[in-house]
């Protein structure tokens, strides 16, 4: 080459490896092993820059520490072990994309590179993955490349080293070592092994060009008047309205924050097609403020539909995904009343709770019998209530044997639910629940019951809080101990165990908590059961990490690859402008499912705002990005080269040229008015623009001009060498800016004689670098040719001064730089609740604002916890940065909001914490306690029920107040006032019955409305009351009264048992229907018998007879002081009974072997 314009450094021929150091894969991908955290798209960009032309020849190459092959430059990363997600973030950090195998004599270079480079014989992850919706017997091909989103070809696919078994969480294929050498294995994506990343040359400019914002070809200190286009910082939720439809309800809010500069207008679209615009002029119960939609008294008849916002300004137009509103119904139970369940004594039971029909969920509970005392599984371990509705017994006895009651109640099924105090709920007809007698049973069991382990709720998602369940039949004697364990991995650290270890909660489960659960339940050492199940989660779309903002030059090439992870797999969509992009050959616009590529790019065709969109059967996610397409002259105005350089006689010299400009401008080194040509032993122009000079000596003393130069320009700037003996530093480090969990280089390079042994040490904030953390590594070489440092997966800990200390034996010379961390916002502080404006529900919170982290803070969100759950913190109050700043002389970024709907005499502290384009950052110190004023409780009681008891009792039951709630400190004054009355539909506002009920934990009354008033609609309130006065009415609860005797099926029941025994032994003969004689058999004479009768209703067991004592040959009279009366029936009594009757019997016994009574 003769040119002395140069752009890159020139190829070579026929040279398949990379150039530089062999050995090792280096340790220097900048990857973020943090991304695992909570995001939702992989989306890596591929920028290609259109690199310029060497002697009328466009030259195209890999940096150092890159492999070439075949015109795409690839990165074994052997050093830095990483998970699939995050290497795929890592590679997307170099604008790359882990590696896709296109044809065997690829794959042939990457073996041979393995086979020379890793003598450990490591599996490397590739990007292939299974095709969305295939399966074991799918016909053809099952795989695609993830980065590329082109199938894998059958040919290429004979490089198993043996089949996949599907049944690997995770899989991914990896390059691994077998029998027959190097190949492909299908493996667990979330184990952290080696990678390699891939990027074409054309686009391989991108691994060395400086990471580009929105501040690229502004002026220097102009960073204040950056402009953008909207970024969403808050995307709407589904919302489920779980309330009665006769009852007001709270308003459905839907959120839409966007960031961006102008500030963004916002719009709402409703299906088909999210044409029909939400309009405030067509509704006044519909608010839209600042891109909140608000809506009052929601209605299902007007407002049950999919949802979506909009966010615009001069640069483009984004789209949120779609979010619906819903209505929580709840259907009725059968009138018929159910069989029931007939067991034998000392065996295990279920009782299953009537069908009901329910949207989108019930939570259960039950009642026995006459009982208004809810049945507590906590108190009597050998009872279960599962989610799916069913009442279990390890072991029943006599004690068990009763009518049961199942409640639904409608619940959401996750916070994003709205509902009035009284959320709608159904008590069934009573479910008998029968024991026979047979003799106890030695120790037995446990036996898992066939339900379990049972999963909820159906299907589990990620993001819920999904319930394993356990439950065994067994002796009740010997208390059962449950343990769980997993038995591919170990058990998810958010898991958690309750109700006596039965019940297995993996809070916010994720999507690498599936897999085999197992349960196991023993009694002592005596005996064990165990069981497994297979749990799979479903997960709507979610992105690894978002789309990145691309600032591309004009007339270069980019690929944007979008990979989300969801179950089933997504489909993918791609936006510009809010409008769907599909391939179009004028635009020179591909999109190839996930992978959206474009070339030539013209900033009138090109530039705006692009979303990638992934949907599947749960849901739909979006992420957006900005692409700006550059045409700008050459500035060496950011980052001019130093006027003066001192260098060491006989050493090397590294000279810097970092232009800005696009396209990318090519670069011409001068000395004095003599152009350099790059080549040879003396100069070398690098990749990157810099100029290496070799063995200097006095002559090379001068002036060195870099000249840039593209289409739209040129920029000069010159640096001063002088030659010295000793070493210095010629190459330093630059204050810079690094992202959270991104990588930032370093370089420090001294020019010193070669014989001259030189030491590099490096010190943040003045203290020696620890390099044991896996933050920090030194490299001999960076990608612009200077030895360095590399700040791996950044934090904000790592902010601060970094030196670089160069040493020899006869001297030490060191340089700093300052490394700013741009990431999610620090912490507020000086969060304060003001006691002079705090009344009995409200007060204001100020605070002061955090830093923005190089970037812009668009709302804050105030938390609150209260002095009864001083560590249940609750998102309280969600606010814009324009709606709390205040102006305050004496403190910059203070602000203030008045937070509503606490409670009366409660002390409440509070945190804050910012939201910027980078994420939800760090909360706040917490404030100290404030506490309201008392006043009345501020709630009504929730959940009133009832609709039980005997015949002429109205029966009404509520849940108390939360301790948060009484209102007040003197808690012996809170209690309730119950109200109620016949509900008649031709009266107007009648007359209401009261009753003041003392007592904060009182749930019930029971008041005697007339025999005559059986199973007739009541409507009941419930209010609370305190020292301070009365609180709120509940909504209207409608509630029924006991049954009549005549509404219920009546059967007879009686026990018989030989006088001499222990009456626990009876004989008991059912019988159906209210019968008036009945044939006792198998009498013995000279015996003497007893037997006591009952009469049965749907409601329980009516009051017993006195135990009558007979033989074969006739009645006996017993003294009622000696006689033994027995209750067969002892055990809790149930509230919940609709009807006693009482059955009135003369016994006249025959003689002879059958008898009769009537």
């Amino acid at each position: 080459m003769t040119s002395n314009s140069v752009s890159v450094r020139p190829s070579q021929e026929n040279k398949p490896e990379a150039k530089g150091k062999s050995g090792t894969a280096s340790m220097f991908a900048h990857h973020a092993p943090g991304y695992s955290l909570v995001v939702v798209a992989f989306a890596t960009v591929l920028t290609a820059m259109l690199l310029h032309h060497v002697a009328s020849q466009t030259t195209y190459t890999c940096p150092d520490q890159w492999s070439s092959y075949n015109g795409h430059c690839y990165r074994f990363e052997g050093d830095s072990l990483l998970d699939y997600d995050a290497a795929r973030t890592a590679c997307s950090l170099h604008g790359a994309g882990v590696v896709a195998v296109e044809t065997a004599a690829e794959h042939a270079f990457i073996v041979r590179w393995l086979r020379q480079h890793d003598p450990f014989q490591r599996d490397w992850y590739t990007s292939g993955v299974r095709k969305a919706g295939t399966g074991p017997n799918t016909m053809g091909n099952q795989f695609e490349w993830e980065s590329t989103g082109e199938d894998i070809t059958l040919v290429i696919t004979s490089l198993w080293l043996q089949p996949p078994v599907f049944t690997t969480p995770n899989g991914v294929i990896a390059y691994g070592y077998g029998q027959t050498g190097y190949g492909w294995k299908w493996v667990d994506g979330s184990v952290k092994r080696p990678y390699i990343c891939k990027i074409p040359e054309r686009e391989a400019y991108r691994i060395l060009v400086n990471s580009r914002g929105f501040d690229y070809g502004l002026p220097k200190g102009a960073e204040m008047a950056i402009e953008k286009g909207p970024h969403f910082l808050v995307e709407p939720r589904s919302v489920v309205v779980v309330s009665r439809s006769d009852k007001s309800v709270a308003p459905v809010a839907l959120e839409c924050v966007a960031n961006a500069f102008p500030q963004p207008t916002y719009r709402w679209f409703r299906r088909p097609n999210f044409d029909r615009e939400v309009s405030m002029l067509e509704d006044d119960r519909i608010t839209i403020t600042n891109g909140k939609l608000t809506i009052n008294n929601p209605s299902e008849d007007k407002d049950w539909d999919v949802y979506r916002c909009s966010a615009e300004n001069k640069y483009g137009r984004v789209i949120s995904g779609s979010v619906e509103i819903t209505f929580g119904a709840l259907g009725e139970f059968n009138n018929v009343p159910d069989a029931g369940t007939r067991v034998k004594a000392f065996e295990g039971a279920t009782v299953q709770c009537s069908k009901i029909s329910y949207k989108p969920a019930v939570s259960y509970q039950w009642i026995k019998g006459n009982s208004v005392q809810f049945v507590r599984p906590e108190f009597q371990n050998y009872i279960f209530i599962s989610k799916n509705g069913k009442l279990y017994f390890s072991e029943v006895t006599r004690a068990d044997e009763g009518t049961y009651k199942c409640i639904a109640v409608l619940i959401g099924v996750n916070s994003f639910t709205i509902g009035t105090s009284q959320a709608p709920m159904r008590t069934s007809l009573p479910i008998p629940l029968i024991v026979d007698d047979q003799a106890p049973k030695s120790d037995w069991g446990p036996e898992i019951q066939n339900d379990f382990i049972g999963v909820f709720p159906s299907p589990p998602l990620r993001g819920q809080d999904v319930t394993l369940e356990c439950f065994a039949y067994g002796s009740s004697t010997s208390p059962f101990r449950y343990s769980w364990s997993r038995d591919d991995k170990p058990m998810p650290t958010a898991a958690k165990t309750y109700d006596h270890n039965r019940v297995l909660v993996l809070h916010n489960a994720q999507l690498e908590d599936s897999g085999i659960y197992r349960c196991t339940v023993s009694r002592g050492q005596a005996a064990s059961d165990t069981k497994t199940m297979t749990l799979s989660l479903g997960a709507k779309p979610y992105f690894v990490s978002p789309l990145k903002d691309q600032h591309a030059d004009i007339d270069s090439q980019l690929t944007w690859i979008c990979i989300a992870r969801g179950n089933p797999e997504p489909v993918y969509r791609w936006y510009k402008n809010g409008r769907l992009l599909v391939t179009d050959l004028k635009t020179r616009v591909r999109v190839q499912r996930n992978v959206l590529s474009i070339s030539m790019l013209d900033p009138d065709l090109h530039n705006g705002m692009y979303q990638c969109g992934a949907e599947n059967s749960h849901g739909e996610s979006m992420t957006n990005a900005q692409l700006r397409v550059l045409a700008l002259p050459p500035s060496l105005e950011k980052y001019p080269p130093p006027s003066s350089v001192m260098a060491s006689k006989g050493g090397n010299l590294t000279l810097r040229c970092h232009p800005e400009g696009a396209p990318f401008p090519s670069i011409e080194w001068s000395k004095g008015s003599a152009v350099i040509s790059s080549g040879g032993d003396k100069y070398t122009v690098l990749a990157n623009g810099n100029l290496h000079i070799a063995l200097l000596t006095s002559t090379d003393q001068g002036v060195y001009t870099c000249t840039a130069t593209n289409q739209f320009g040129t920029a000069q700037a010159s640096s001063t060498v002088m030659i010295a003996d000793g070493a210095t530093i010629t190459v330093t480090p630059s204050d810079d800016d690094a992202v959270v969990n991104e990588t930032v280089f370093l370089p420090c390079e001294a020019s010193h004689p070669k014989k001259l042994d030189m030491v590099y040490d490096w010190t943040f904030n003045d203290f020696p670098l620890d390099f044991r953390t896996g933050h920090y590594q030194q490299t001999e070489a960076g990608s612009d040719g200077a030895k360095g440092l590399y700040l791996i997966n950044s934090g904000f800990e790592h902010e601060g001064q970094y030196t670089c200390i160069v040493r020899s034996p006869f001297m030490a010379t060191s340089h700093s730089a300052y490394i700013r961390i741009r990431g999610p916002p620090r912490r507020p502080g000086g969060v304060v609740a003001q006691q002079g404006q705090t009344n009995q529900t409200s007060t204001v919170v100020e605070w002061v604002e955090g830093s923005s982290s190089g970037g812009s803070i668009g709302i804050h969100i105030v938390q609150s916890a209260h002095e009864f759950s001083p560590h249940d913190w609750t998102d309280l109050l969600t606010v814009r940065l324009s709606d709390s700043a205040e102006q305050n002389e004496r403190v910059d970024g203070w602000h203030s909001v008045q937070v509503s709907g606490l409670n009366p005499g409660t002390a409440y502290r509070f945190r804050v914490l910012a939201v910027n384009e980078y994420g939800r950052g760090a909360v706040s110190d917490p404030s100290s306690y404030i506490r309201t004023f008392s006043a009345a409780p501020a709630v009504s009681p929730r959940n009133v029920r009832g609709g039980a008891g005997s015949i002429g009792t109205l029966t009404i039951v509520w849940d108390p107040l939360d301790r948060s709630e009484y209102g007040t400190g003197a808690v012996d004054s809170v209690g309730y006032r119950v109200f109620w009355r016949i509900k008649d539909t031709n009266a107007i506002n009648g007359q209401w019955s009261e009753r003041t009920v003392p007592g904060a934990g009182t749930n019930h009354i029971s008041d005697f409305v007339g025999e005559d008033k059986y199973f007739l609609p009541y409507e009941t309130k419930v209010q609370a009351f305190n020292d301070k006065g009365f609180g709120p009415n509940s909504t209207v609860a409608e509630i029924y009264s006991a049954e009549a005797p005549e509404r219920i099926r009546c059967d007879i029941k009686i026990w018989l048992w030989r006088a001499s025994e222990d009456p626990r032994s009876a004989e008991l003969i059912e019988l159906d229907g209210m019968v008036f004689r009945h044939t006792l058999h198998n009498l013995e004479r000279n015996t003497l018998y007893a037997l006591r009768l009952a009469a049965v209703g749907g409601g329980g067991y009516g009051k017993k007879t006195p135990t009558i004592y007979f033989t074969v040959e006739g009645q006996i009279v017993v003294d009622s002081l000696f006689a033994e009366t027995i209750d067969v029936l002892s055990g809790t009594p149930s509230n919940h009974v609709t009807s006693v009757a009482m059955v009135m019997l003369h016994l006249i016994i025959y003689t002879g072997i059958n008898r009769t009574w009537r």
